[in-house]
């Protein structure tokens, strides 16, 4: 089965989060191995996304976004379109 396109858009969107949640694991000082292992996901998940090389599920994403130091979802989106 040929992989589903993504909307420009959306790959935007996706970009923006990874960026997001790697910006803030650099000024927090947490290795990719430290932050997937806060996160309870494997790290290569965390590299994939980072590198806008994969999509993540819901789930994970909010799991990396709980990991934040209790950031609510609101504060997460506020101010991505």
């Amino acid at each position: 089965m040929p992989k589903r396109k993504i909307p420009e858009y959306q790959r935007k969107r996706l970009k923006e989060m990874s960026l997001f949640i790697k910006n803030w694991r650099l000024c927090e000082n947490l290795s990719q191995r430290e932050y997937s292992k806060l996160a309870d996901t494997h790290i290569n998940t965390l590299q994939r996304f980072e590198t806008h090389k994969n999509n993540i599920s819901v789930l994970t994403l909010f799991a990396f976004i709980d990991t934040m130091e209790g950031m609510t979802l609101s504060e997460f989106f506020a101010g991505m379109e």
